[in-house]
């Protein structure tokens, strides 16, 4: 951890309803947001964008948004907080542990769906920096998704190499209630 967490004794009123409201919906405030929380305002930014992704969506179920997570954690080493964390949201989810140890080599893998080949592999082109999202590739995208879910899905792509950057930059630690859980 390079900058010390935001407790909620030093958070002001508006962030300690936050903590609040994450505390009663992930039982921690989530060690993140609590980084963020040095700069109020970014951190319900972030919620909000975050909200905005998680929203109910059948054509981008929460599983393959979990599975686009964890491909952009590897690819940006978030390896303390974000892989872990996304790992373990995967597995909640009901994505078997093979799967979820297979994602950077999904498009290989008979485990994966072609839906989420695609997503996998766009999340790829998107955060490897010698890779590109050609014409070519986003036309097979458009023939899985409709416009409204490829906006969405490449909001969460750039979302995600933000976060997780942001995350490894400031090495957040994961949030004691997952690494018990990780343990057990």
């Amino acid at each position: 951890m390079r900058i010390p967490l935001v407790t909620s004794d030093q958070a002001d009123k508006a962030t300690q309803k936050v903590y609040e409201s994450l505390e009663k919906a992930y039982g921690t405030a989530l060690n993140p947001l609590r980084a963020m929380a040095h700069k109020p305002q970014l951190m319900r930014a972030v919620m909000t964008l975050y909200g905005a992704m998680h929203a109910e969506n059948p054509q981008l179920p929460e599983d393959l948004k979990e599975l686009v997570s964890i491909r952009i954690s590897q690819i940006n080493g978030c390896r303390h907080y974000c892989l872990p964390y996304h790992r373990l949201q995967a597995e909640k989810l009901g994505v078997n542990a093979a799967k979820v140890a297979a994602v950077a080599q999904a498009r290989q893998s008979d485990l994966f769906s072609p839906a989420e080949k695609l997503a996998i592999e766009y999340a790829e082109r998107m955060t490897v920096p010698t890779m590109i999202v050609t014409d070519t590739f986003f036309a097979q995208l458009k023939t899985v998704w409709a416009d409204a879910d490829l906006v969405e899905l490449t909001a969460l792509i750039g979302f995600m190499n933000f976060w997780t950057k942001v995350i490894a930059a400031l090495d957040v630690p994961l949030d004691e209630i997952y690494s018990e859980q990780i343990q057990h």
